[in-house]
């Protein structure tokens, strides 16, 4: 009985360092402190042999994976390839990176999670965990991919509804922030490259998954959201 006690008045170390974890990829992604230049410098050289396209993919998973800035590849690939190449990196980069969050964040939250669902603060959570808010969210400008990935880990979110979501943010921003750099590969000064005209699109597609949202809620007030059920 007494290591029971032990056991539940033990802080909740994993879920603290997720949190950690978390907080700092936020603050790292806001300020933009990962040095892209470094990499590309290796890519000018390396870029057409077989190994530099599975290298920025395993660095963009792996950024994901520890909730760090992985777009920052976003550049690395829209200047050194073809848009549609690029996308193709960036998206098998971007969801392989972040199916391992998912896993990571969810074996770390193992226990604690438990307490977490009896929250009332979950049950909010999980109201907004549908596919099209998950959609929604994957496909809004500078949002951190992170919350993302480990909020779905920690909530249990279906792998389904999390991968396809994936799948449609990391092609949406892949294709217009990779094409949009390519583009302007020539341009002098590389920051006002991502200018409204590229990120309209993106909020425009934002805009339709919430509208969908809002009209399958008036449709099926009474649709049940069970978060262990593998659908979408």
């Amino acid at each position: 009985m007494s290591e029971v006690l032990l056991e539940k008045k033990k802080p909740p170390y994993k879920l603290l360092i997720l949190v950690a974890i978390i907080v700092t990829g936020i603050v790292l992604h806001q300020l933009g402190i990962l040095d892209w230049y470094r990499l590309l410098e290796v890519g000018e050289k390396y870029a057409h042999t077989w190994w530099f396209p599975p290298l920025v993919i395993i660095v963009k998973a792996v950024l994901y994976m520890f909730a760090m800035p992985g777009s920052s590849m976003y550049w690395v690939a829209g200047l050194l390839f073809t848009p549609l190449y690029a996308t193709t990196i960036v998206v098998i980069g971007g969801v392989a990176g972040s199916v391992m969050a998912y896993y990571f964040s969810r074996s770390m939250s193992k226990g604690p999670a438990d307490r977490i669902k009896k929250s009332r603060f979950f049950s909010v959570i999980r109201n907004h965990s549908d596919f099209a808010t998950l959609s929604a969210i994957r496909t809004l400008p500078n949002f951190p991919h992170s919350v993302i990935n480990y909020g779905s880990g920690i909530l249990r979110v279906p792998m389904p509804r999390f991968i396809v979501s994936t799948i449609i943010g990391f092609t949406a921003k892949g294709y217009l922030y990779t094409s949009a750099i390519h583009h302007a590969a020539t341009a002098d000064d590389l920051s006002d490259v991502i200018q409204m005209e590229t990120v309209l699109p993106l909020i425009g597609l934002t805009l339709l998954f919430a509208i969908g949202k809002f009209f399958q809620r008036k449709k099926l007030p009474e649709l049940p959201t069970e978060p262990e059920q593998e659908t979408l």
